[in-house]
């Protein structure tokens, strides 16, 4: 079995209206800029980073995805995938369980409420099973023994943290 590391990211704070007036074209507000400068310091402490990203088309996705890439130094081409958006929490699995194994590190950004309930599944073997709340910008990091993707299943990740971006105010450096 090898290693392989997951993070569960949920786009960061955004406007409540659009340009356009759709939802899909939302942008992300100042917060939300501010909340990606402090769980990325917390991602930067990782020692396996992210060498996968896909996301969600949906505007404030798209930024979230670019602004994190931009301060964890991500150089890598995106997965911009349209499933993502308003999916199922085993949508969501199915994704992951698709990513080519040669990515040994995966940062999904999405929307709730799927991706509190992937959380959810990938912790407690059910998507339903732990009530959990995941703001704007909340970010949950897995270590996973699988030796391919196609292997992820409801219950096989060890959660080694799970934090919101109102939860690092007061920290040093945060």
């Amino acid at each position: 079995m090898d290693t392989r590391y997951l993070t569960v990211l949920r786009h960061a704070k955004a406007k409540q209206t659009s340009v356009s007036g759709g939802d899909i074209g939302r942008p992300l507000a100042k917060t939300g800029f501010r909340q990606l400068q402090r769980v990325c310091r917390i991602l930067e402490t990782v020692s396996e980073k992210p060498d996968w990203i896909v996301s969600s088309p949906a505007l404030r996705t798209r930024q979230t995805a670019e602004r994190v890439a931009e301060l964890i130094g991500y150089k890598r081409n995106f997965g911009w995938n349209d499933r993502i958006y308003a999916a199922a929490p085993y949508t969501l699995l199915n994704i992951l369980q698709e990513t080519h194994d040669s990515a040994y590190h995966i940062l999904l950004i999405g929307h709730n409420p799927s991706v509190a309930q992937l959380v959810s599944g990938l912790c407690a073997g059910t998507d339903g099973r732990m009530n959990l709340r995941f703001p704007t910008a909340a970010l949950a990091h897995f270590e996973v023994d699988i030796a391919r993707w196609r292997q992820l299943h409801w219950g096989s990740c060890e959660l080694r943290f799970l934090v919101a971006p109102r939860f690092l105010k007061g920290l040093k450096n945060a």
